[in-house]
């Protein structure tokens, strides 16, 4: 990945963590699908090379995203992590994050995969190897 890939997948880090952290700040909150579909998104084109001012565009409203929820659930903007630094199992549930990202298990996301997906972000920028192996372990099967 580029600088910009990166920028973007870290900033994916960021709302999957601010997101999860409003889900667990009021037990029973499901995001409505928005964020998800924009998740899913930037995850997508973080993993192929798409022109670097349409990556420049999503990293933009990805944070508006972090912003939003942030300011609307009563939670921290999250900051994400750099997902160049991430250790080998990080790398490996980002890796699956993308390739979930490209399946069809994104098509009709079900409240369980919602759920991991937004985790899995949240796990990868506290890089606990225990978290983020735990999240990848419970990835959805194609």
């Amino acid at each position: 990945m580029n600088e910009i890939q990166n920028e973007l997948a870290g900033a994916t880090v960021a709302l999957g963590a601010t997101i999860t952290a409003a889900m667990d700040d009021a037990p029973g909150f499901v995001p409505c699908g928005t964020p998800a579909q924009v998740v899913l998104d930037a995850l997508s084109a973080a993993s192929v090379a798409e022109p670097e001012a349409n990556l420049e565009q999503r990293v933009a409203q990805v944070r508006g995203f972090v912003e939003h929820v942030s300011g609307h659930r009563g939670v921290p903007a999250h900051v994400g992590t750099d997902v160049a630094a991430l250790s080998p199992t990080g790398k490996q549930l980002l890796d699956a994050l993308f390739g979930f990202a490209a399946s069809a298990n994104a098509e009709t996301l079900s409240p369980e995969d919602t759920s991991w997906l937004y985790r899995s972000l949240a796990a990868l920028e506290t890089g606990d190897d225990e978290k983020v192996g735990a999240q990848l372990a419970a990835a959805p099967r194609a």
